[in-house]
């Protein structure tokens, strides 16, 4: 009896001394270090393609950088990402960028354009084939799929709308994943807007063919920027100027290498190499901001009451949403 209960009793000392070891090795294993920057970027699109590039080149390690990259569907879910503290810095599109950070007041400035151009209103091949759809007023009650309310993609619909004597009341918007888009096309259901490489892939595969290109609708509109979230430009501005000199660097070495950036697109998206390099020739890839275009964007968000803005506030509000002087500033990569 007197045996047992020693037994019992270095048992349960075995047994606190295994837990408080236990609790020893979880207190002092090392933890992974924290990133430089967390960067957010769009699935499979393929205007960001710089950062792509200066993750393959080795540009972030060269510039003693450790980064983590955070995916999502579209801006407005990258927009919630800054908002929820997710991510410091991300590629998406200026119109996302300006309807959450005014509507919802998500505090980021863009620092540097990633490309202009390089999406297309696509119609249902035999729809298009046949004659029955060869203008965009031919769409007029029809059901058009569109990445989201905030994107570029649904304000350059929005303007072909326009352009044509209609507005986005002669048509039904539904808003689905770019990936879905051609394979959802139907006689009432005919059309999508979206960024490239998805009107490239649907064209390849015999689904629809291009109606109008985004370029055709408005050449050389912005499109996809680098924007930081205030609070990380005002805490950490020597890594918001290297994450910039990274992606000036990676966007002039596409326009130099542009066979060598299409490999690495190919590879990246997984697609075949003619299906990207079609979308690729679609795409104009320039650091430099385009101001006066983002100024449109913003009247025309105004105009139709997307964003709740007086137009006098227009010329305040971009002075402080757009700071390109990261992206003028003497490179040192």
């Amino acid at each position: 009896m007197v045996r047992s209960l020693e037994n019992r009793e270095l048992a349960a000392v075995v047994a606190i001394i295994v837990v408080f070891s236990g609790v020893a090795v979880i207190a002092f294993w090392p933890r992974p270090a924290a990133p430089d920057v967390r960067i957010g970027f769009l699935s499979q699109d393929l205007h960001q393609l710089a950062l792509k590039v200066a993750q393959d080149n080795g540009m972030f390690e060269e510039a003693n950088l450790t980064v983590e990259t955070v995916v999502y569907g579209n801006g407005a879910e990258e927009m919630r990402g800054f908002q929820a503290g997710q991510i410091d810095m991300g590629y998406l599109g200026a119109a996302p960028a300006l309807t959450l950070g005014i509507n919802s007041q998500i505090q980021v400035t863009i620092l540097a354009a990633a490309n202009y151009e390089g999406s297309a209103l696509m119609v249902k091949k035999d729809l298009y084939d046949a004659g029955v759809i060869s203008d965009i007023t031919d769409l007029a009650g029809k059901t058009i799929y569109h990445p989201g309310p905030s994107t570029v993609q649904n304000f350059l619909l929005r303007l072909a709308l326009n352009q044509s004597g209609m507005t986005v009341n002669d048509v039904f918007l539904e808003q689905s994943r770019p990936q879905d888009m051609a394979i959802s096309l139907t006689v009432d259901s005919p059309a999508f807007i979206a960024w490239e490489p998805f009107p490239a892939r649907a064209q390849a595969d015999g689904l629809a063919e291009p109606l109008v290109l985004s370029g055709d609708i408005w050449a050389r509109h912005p499109c996809c920027v680098l924007a930081a979230s205030n609070d990380f430009i005002e805490g950490d501005p020597v890594t918001v100027q290297k994450v910039v000199d990274i992606h000036r660097q990676a966007t002039e070495w596409i326009a130099n290498n542009p066979s060598l950036a299409l490999d690495i697109a190919i590879n990246w998206l997984g697609m075949a190499e003619t299906t990207v390099e079609t979308a690729f020739n679609r795409i104009i890839y320039d650091y430099n901001v385009n101001k006066s275009g983002i100024e449109r964007y913003l009247v025309f968000l105004i105009e139709q009451d997307i964003v709740e803005m007086d137009l006098s506030e227009v010329d305040d509000f971009l002075d402080m949403f757009i700071d390109d002087t990261y992206a003028l500033a003497t490179c040192s990569c």
